[in-house]
């Protein structure tokens, strides 16, 4: 009986043993197996196509602009209050398209505005007469002085396209990340700008036309409206370099930073465009995403043959991005 009992223990506890090894080594082949998974889903993700489509509703709290024609210069403030009264034509959107960490993008920016002032006093210190020979000399002064009831118009046709290759570094972009992941896109390309522009001014019947001083008659004072009459036109090509930065909060929002910088002088005596603009975005669903940012967007240009202008817009830039992957 004694003995029975002494067999019996191990017996008993062989079989135990015996189950714990199946299932220890299950285990441990279920770890292994996780990880070669996760990396081909990540290799996967990372080796596919996805397309990014941003709109934009730009809202400039204040617009400055100073245009040159012939050397004469006439500069307009806009504020927000008054710029869907000037607005007469937008469109922005970008596109850019990634396979792994290379891609490609686009983005148009289009603007027609039309703006006018009235004065019943105005001091013109670039006299577009100057230059025309044949003139009496008071008319080729530099300086106008006009009396009386005027109005200034300009209007401004601007489209500016840029492409350009770009490479990601970190994360891929999409509206649900990580929290805490970065993720890091530099590019590289060209700006094409095309701009037109076009000054009048328009002296009602009650006027006194002066130039240093001295009253001008009514012709004289015709040549002078006809000549401040003008347009110039121009289309130019810019290096581009820019970047944008975007760290996930959280699953849902997303800081944001963007820069670029095109021109660098290459194609005029002045030639130089930038923006700078930081925000934060949130995600709608799985492949949408609504951002809100403060955006400064800045142009100087000058051909060298007395045509140009110079433009800045700073105020609040609402998006919406669809991705499709």
């Amino acid at each position: 009986m004694a003995t029975a009992l002494v067999i019996g223990v191990p017996t008993a506890a062989t079989p135990v043993r015996a189950s714990e090894e199946p299932i220890t080594e299950s285990s441990h082949g279920l770890i292994t197996q996780a990880a070669p998974k996760q990396e081909e889903n990540d290799q996967s993700d990372e080796e596919a196509w996805r397309i990014y489509l941003d709109i934009f509703a730009f809202l400039p709290l204040e617009t400055n602009s100073t245009t040159t024609i012939n050397e004469n210069s006439t500069s307009v403030n806009v504020p927000l209050s008054t710029i869907f009264n000037t607005l007469t034509g937008a469109l922005t959107f970008k596109a850019s398209a990634e396979y792994g960490r290379i891609g490609m993008l686009a983005a148009v920016n289009h603007a027609a505005n039309s703006a006018s002032s009235s004065a019943s006093y105005w001091r013109e210190t670039e006299n577009p007469l100057r230059n025309q020979l044949g003139l009496p000399s008071m008319l080729r002064k530099r300086s106008i002085e006009l009396k009386g009831d005027l109005d200034v118009d300009i209007d401004m046709n601007q489209t500016i396209v840029d492409l350009a290759m770009r490479y990601r570094a970190g994360a891929i972009q999409k509206p649900h990340m990580e929290k805490g992941s970065t993720s890091f896109v530099g590019f590289a390309g060209a700006r094409v700008i095309d701009a037109n522009l076009s000054t009048g001014l328009d002296f009602n019947r009650k006027r006194t036309v002066s130039v240093e001083g001295v009253v001008v008659n009514r012709e004289r004072s015709r040549e002078i409206e006809r000549s401040a009459s003008e347009s110039w036109g121009n289309t130019w090509v810019q290096p581009l370099i820019g970047m944008m930065a975007t760290y996930a909060i959280t699953e849902d929002w997303q800081a944001f930073a963007y820069l670029d910088a095109g021109g660098f002088g290459l194609a005029g005596e002045r030639d130089l465009s930038g923006t700078a603009q930081a925000g934060i975005a949130y995600a709608l669903g799985n492949s949408a995403q609504a951002s809100l940012s403060y955006k400064y967007f800045g142009l100087d240009y000058a051909g060298g043959s007395g045509n140009g202008y110079t433009t800045s817009q700073s105020g609040i830039n609402l998006g919406l991005r669809w991705l499709f992957d």
